[in-house]
């Protein structure tokens, strides 16, 4: 589910996706000059498959 919100998200260049347990989890390599984490989190939570970050 989270893939689609960020395959349309500006400045997302890749991403890949995993899942633990029922958790999806992915890893986001974007340019810092075209968004940021926290627009990433936003776009995220806004879809309701947001559940945490780690750097």
């Amino acid at each position: 589910m989270g893939e689609e919100v960020l395959e349309g998200l500006k400045g997302v260049a890749l991403f890949d996706s995993d899942f633990r347990g029922f958790q999806e989890i992915h890893n986001v390599w974007y340019d810092p000059a075209e968004t940021s984490v926290e627009q990433i989190e936003n776009a995220l939570k806004d879809a309701s498959t947001y559940m945490g970050t780690e750097k």
